[in-house]
């Protein structure tokens, strides 16, 4: 450690925030902010990783919290990285289950501090690397609540071996430790039969209290987002709507919801109401009819719908498409019969046999409930129920609720069968299925589940390979069953009612499947999901993953356990898990580093180091501005809106980012002339197209406000808007001033339209050729623009048009350099000075492309994150004019700026991120090329570095 580096960050910390001071050592408040994106985890999972011995004393440890760090203790384990854990026994809070996984470590001795000795209460994380420590003390113990959610306070902070405080702090420790209880098999079978049953004791009082405060039967209220659904139900009948769609995510309570409303409903008649429920699967009748009996009042009358009774005085029927749609049945009932029809997974009524009931029943009200509305199949669910969206949550939203259960995701490298990517079609040998096995079981069982005993559910590429894992997890002693849609529902329910079991001979261990329980069946007590296939889909994965997601009373989180092999569309993961469909790379890439940032409450997300590389080379070579997933966005879209969206809507309903459009298509115009049949009609002229098209690139991604405010000022049909520009920007250099009059005046682009002449008065064109269209075309294109840039570009870096860590093309870096004109990129290779404006931007091809020549291929690379080494043109040397003005930058005041991408090669995305400016340091050899070494005067951030070193 360096004395200046830690001196400074200590006084940057807690005498002086304006001095300089690397981020490394400045002493840091960590806690749990979901608004800012903070977790005290994802700072311990960093220290773990990067430590050379660690040592832990925390009051309580959890099996929770345990397993929400297992990534990072198999790293520990995988790399002989050794360490002391001393915990408390005070109050028997600790989890058995914790210290059994933590004993099975090799690498760690584990310790308590029993009652007899003290009351330990301390929570200190020390991690040592090469005779320094950092120092993590507070309020958090080791469990999932306190690494994720509550409210802790913590401090961190840097020290050298010889500083009195860390002296202070190792010394205590060791001498708790020396005198504490070493753990052993033995101590924690006694332990765990006290902490059993001390744990029996307090439910059988608890049970006996409740007797005493209320002698009746067991009544639910509705949740937060229930309430407000209901609210909004209410609303919509009032208005005189008789439909509505209600989307939310699996396992976040629609079932209860839909029992709400009925009861709501029901209470506004003044005679019995009646309801009918209607869902594609068998297994999920029973529960639901479960659900309602909780809900509505004991003398209502619920029943499974019998065509042979035709039993139609029950107040509520629940029943299947199937048995509904036949035309015996639909004969037999009564148009007007029921006041209320609820359909479940509605998302499946294109099907005929629904139309057929749909078009017969004459319900007062009928609501659908889908977590996945948004199709494929070209029906539109939005307009079926008139708009009418009572209310919409996501996968991400349920998680803030915390109305689903929370997930650990470990992200884990497939064996290596080939280097090759392969798909659904690839048959693997018997050899491959067994070492495929070994390796899933492997991590299964180190992964492990919540208390109690296994209840795993499998997804697998294909029905033979779902028998064949089967067959090959029975062998290894598991109690394993394969199901299809073509068995029976009576066997497949069996299998379910078995796997739901309590121990015993008949329980399963693991149903393997490949898409049957994607919709449609309800197991709540599962708590392991492994993933055995391929992210074809976000749609598909958040379904398989929502089979884990109910909440259940002998559950506190689920394990998913995703084998990440060669396969093309790996990007789908994060995709997925962010709840993220803006198909925007830099944020793709963010997840898969620090996902435990982005993810809301208790879920953690980790993946292993060669998963990680996988989906990074698929985000890379993948084409998010592919027109199959933009035409496919805009389509959902327009169907929920019931018309053609704004661009700026894409952004305020959570769809793909507008700006995708543009970059594939030219303009938005461009895109409906060409994808939509009902805007054909739609014309432009040449000129306007053009305009239209220009302004698309420059101002929608809303990068710099002067470009967005000198056209608003144009539409508004000024007289002399480059003058009015001027006046209200009078804080510009002339530097900007020309930059901006020269993109407006066609001289910055090649064949670029003028706008404005050379005496700054708009071309007399602009108004004379152009129409309403047009202008109402331009006008979404400014509202985007304002959008992005109070979103993303509002707080720029030291004076600079650029904010930090956002991306930027040649073109916005020549454009917001204040440059003359545009530079192509050949003719700027790896730098390029600009005379007039003093300034020296480095572009950097972190990873060379393919078509890269051999003797181009130079060692650009980050020492750390401040520190970067780069290597000059092929033909410079020390004293080469470009050389020379890097090493007088400071003397003559030019200022070196760094843009850097991870490959040249990337699909769909030519932009590097902006990591500031960075000073000369030294001249590292004497030849040609010469190695440069400079100093970034802004770190960079920790998953970008992540990004482009691993």
């Amino acid at each position: 450690m360096d004395d200046e580096y830690l001196e400074r960050g200590l006084i940057h910390g807690f005498l002086d925030s304006s001095i300089d001071a690397d981020s490394d050592y400045i002493p840091k408040f960590l806690t749990n902010n979901p608004k800012r994106g903070e977790k005290v985890i994802t700072s311990l999972k960093q220290e773990m990783i990067n430590c050379d011995s660690f040592m832990f004393s925390v009051a309580f440890v959890t099996d929770d919290g345990i397993n929400a760090l297992l990534s990072e203790f198999k790293y520990l384990i995988d790399h002989n990285i050794k360490g002391k854990i001393l915990v408390s026994q005070y109050q028997n809070f600790t989890q058995p289950k914790a210290l059994k996984k933590l004993l099975s470590f090799p690498n760690i001795e584990l310790r308590i501090v029993t009652e007899e000795f003290m009351r330990m209460h301390s929570k200190c994380y020390i991690f040592e690397k090469k005779g320094t420590y950092d120092i993590i003390i507070g309020s958090s113990n080791l469990t999932n609540n306190a690494l994720c959610s509550n409210g802790e306070w913590n401090l961190k902070f840097n020290s050298k071996d010889s500083g009195e405080v860390i002296s202070s702090i190792i010394n205590e420790f060791n001498h708790v430790f020396e005198y504490s209880t070493k753990i052993t098999e033995d101590w924690l079978r006694k332990y765990s039969e006290l902490y059993y049953n001390e744990k029996k004791l307090k439910a059988a009082l608890m049970q006996h209290n409740l007797q005493f405060i209320e002698n009746k039967p067991h009544t639910v209220s509705p949740n937060k987002m229930q309430s407000e659904a209901l609210s909004n139900l209410k609303e919509i009948r009032e208005k005189g709507e008789d439909r509505a769609l209600v989307i939310s995510a699996t396992g976040s309570g629609k079932t209860y919801l839909s029992a709400f409303d009925v009861l709501q409903y029901f209470k506004t008649l003044n005679r019995p109401g009646k309801m009918l429920y209607i869902v594609h699967r068998n297994p999920i009748l029973n529960k639901s009819m479960d659900s309602f009996r909780v809900v509505l009042d004991s003398d209502t009358i619920i029943e499974r719908y019998d065509p042979e009774k035709n039993n139609l005085d029950a107040n509520c029927l629940f029943s299947t498409n199937v048995t509904l749609s036949k035309p015996e049945t639909l004969s037999k009932i009564p148009k007007d019969q029921f006041d209320y029809i609820l359909i479940d997974e509605v998302h499946h009524i294109g099907a005929s046999s629904y139309q057929k009931i749909l078009n017969h029943f004459k319900p007062k009200f009928l609501m659908g409930m889908t977590a996945t509305p948004d199709r494929t199949d070209g029906y539109d669910i939005y307009k079926f129920f008139d708009y009418n969206i009572a209310y919409d949550i996501r996968l991400k939203e349920a998680m803030e609720y915390k109305l689903i259960c929370p997930f650990h995701y470990f992200g884990i490298a497939d064996i290596d069968i080939d280097d090759k990517q392969y798909d659904d079609k690839r048959v693997f040998t018997q050899i491959e299925m067994e070492q495929k096995v070994e390796h899933v079981i492997k991590n299964a069982e180190y992964y492990g589940h919540c208390d109690g005993r296994l209840k795993g559910l499998v997804f697998c590429r294909n029905l033979k390979e779902a028998e064949q894992y089967s067959i090959l997890f029975n062998q290894h002693g598991y109690r394993t069953t394969w199901v299809s849609g073509e068995q029976k529902s009576e066997d497949v329910n069996r299998c379910i009612e078995r796997l739901e079991a309590e121990e015993s001979e008949y329980a399963l261990d693991y149903i393997f499947t490949a898409d049957l329980f994607n919709e449609g069946v309800d197991i709540p007590s599962i708590n392991q999901v492994i993933m055995l296939r391929p992210t074809q889909s976000p749609i598909v994965y958040i379904q398989q993953l929502g089979r884990g997601l109910r909440i259940h009373k002998d559950k506190t989180y689920v394990v998913v356990l995703d084998f990440i092999g060669n396969y093309e569309k790996n990007y789908n993961i994060p995709l997925a898990l962010s709840d993220d469909h803006r198909y925007n790379k830099p944020e793709t890439r963010k997840f898969v580093s620090v996902g435990d940032t982005i993810i809301p409450g208790n879920s953690t997300i980790s993946f292993d180091e060669i998963s990680k590389q996988k989906i990074y080379e698929s985000i890379d070579k993948s084409d998010f501005n592919n027109t199959k997933i933009i035409v496919e966005a805009y389509n959902n879209l327009k169907m929920k809106l019931g018309r053609v969206p704004k661009l700026i809507e894409f952004n305020q309903f959570g769809s793909i980012d507008p700006l995708k459009i543009i970059s594939k298509f030219g303009s938005y115009y461009n895109f409906l002339k060409a994808k939509d049949k009902e805007c054909k009609e739609m014309e432009l002229s040449s000129y306007e197209k053009e305009l239209l098209a220009f302004f698309s690139k420059i101002i929608a991604p809303g990068k710099r406000y002067l470009e967005i405010d000198l056209l608003e000022i144009i539409e508004s049909r000024d007289d002399s808007p480059f003058q009015s520009f001027l006046d209200k920007h009078s804080e510009l250099d002339q530097n900007s001033i020309d930059n901006i009059f020269s993109i407006f005046s066609g001289q910055f682009f090649k064949n670029s339209p003028i706008i404005i002449d050379n005496n700054g008065k708009l071309d007399d064109r602009y108004f004379e050729n152009t129409h309403e269209l047009y202008h109402k075309f331009i006008k979404d294109l400014i509202e985007l623009s304002k959008y992005n840039y109070n979103l993303d570009f509002k707080d720029t870096y030291d004076g600079t048009n650029f904010v930090l860590n956002k991306m930027y093309t040649y073109e916005d870096v020549c454009r917001f350099m204040n440059w003359d004109h545009n530079i192509n990129a050949i003719n700027i290779g790896g730098y390029k000075y600009d005379q007039k404006t003093n300034t020296f931007c480095v572009f950097i091809n972190y990873v060379k492309g393919e078509k890269v020549v051999e003797s181009q291929r130079y060692e650009d690379h980050f020492e750390n994150r401040n520190t970067f080494i780069a290597i000059s043109k092929s033909l410079e040397n020390k004293n080469s004019k470009n050389m020379i003005r890097v090493r007088d930058h400071k003397l003559n005041r030019t200022a070196i700026h760094l843009f850097v991408r991870k490959n040249k090669d990337d699909e769909g995305s030519k932009e590097f991120y902006y990591l500031g400016k960075m000073d000369f340091e030294c001249f590292m050899n004497n030849e040609t090329p010469v190695k440069i070494k400079y100093k970034l005067k802004e770190e960079v951030r920790f998953d970008l570095y992540e990004y482009f070193v691993r």
